[in-house]
C-alpha cells in the first residue's frame, strides 16, 4: 500500500484527446468498479477526494440549474 502514497510510483493512465495527451498517475482507471467504490469510501478524508467531490456537486448544480431555466424558456 505504500507504493500507493508515492504519486510517481503509481500506474499511469494515458489517453489522448485531439492534440492533447492525458496522463493519470493512479490506479483507479485499472479497477474494477467495486474497487473504485471501495477506493472512494477508503480515501474520502484526502484533499483530492474532497475537492473532486465539491467540483462534482457543483458541477451537477450548474447542469441542473441549465436544465430548470431551459424548461422555465421553452415553457
Amino acid at each position: 500500500m505504500e507504493k500507493d502514497r508515492d504519486p510517481l510510483k503509481r500506474p499511469t493512465y494515458v489517453t489522448q484527446i485531439g492534440n492533447t495527451t492525458i496522463k493519470i498517475r493512479s490506479a483507479l482507471p485499472f479497477m474494477t468498479p467495486e474497487e473504485q467504490e471501495r477506493w472512494w469510501i477508503e480515501n474520502d478524508s484526502l484533499p483530492e477526494v474532497q475537492m473532486f467531490k465539491k467540483a462534482r456537486i457543483a458541477a451537477l448544480l450548474h447542469v441542473a440549474k441549465a436544465e430548470a431555466a431551459r424548461e422555465n424558456n421553452s415553457a
